[in-house]
């Protein structure tokens, strides 16, 4: 009788870490594959030689503003193509800036493009984190 007890409790136990398993796999199997197609979308976007050119067309996108802050979805025609090409999640934009993010939860990042308080025709690009901003390049726009 003993042992049959013990039988039956080890299957239970074996049988409830499958179940665990089985329901705790797909959540760890999507979140290291988000975190390794997280990385590699961040180094590609730091790693990126057009800094300049992004810039560019996020300034051409907030001075077609009306609003002074909007969400744009990627695919709404207002944005350029090259904006749209670099697939971010969202864009929010307003006359004097634009941010793209590209992922969020825990780990947001993105390019955010500012004119200068000081000269209007001065812009810059910077790359941030969750942990600070770094500058990427200025540019100038009539």
């Amino acid at each position: 009788m003993r042992k049959s007890i013990l039988i039956v409790f080890g299957a239970l136990v074996v049988g409830g870490l499958v179940a665990v398993g089985v329901f705790t796999a797909p959540i760890v199997y999507w979140t290291m594959r988000d975190g390794f197609q997280s990385a590699r979308q961040k180094r590609a976007l730091q790693s990126r030689s057009d800094f300049s050119h992004i810039a560019t067309a996020c300034v051409s996108l907030a001075r077609s503003m009306t609003n002074e802050n909007t969400l744009i979805k990627p695919t709404d025609p207002i944005v350029p193509g090259l904006l749209r090409s670099l697939s971010p999640r969202y864009i929010s934009a307003s006359s004097n800036y634009v941010e793209m993010e590209f992922h969020g939860g825990f780990d947001h990042y993105g390019y955010r493009v500012r004119q200068s308080a000081t000269n209007a025709r001065q812009w810059t690009i910077s790359w941030y984190t969750e942990d600070g901003q770094r500058l990427l390049t200025t540019i100038s726009y009539d």
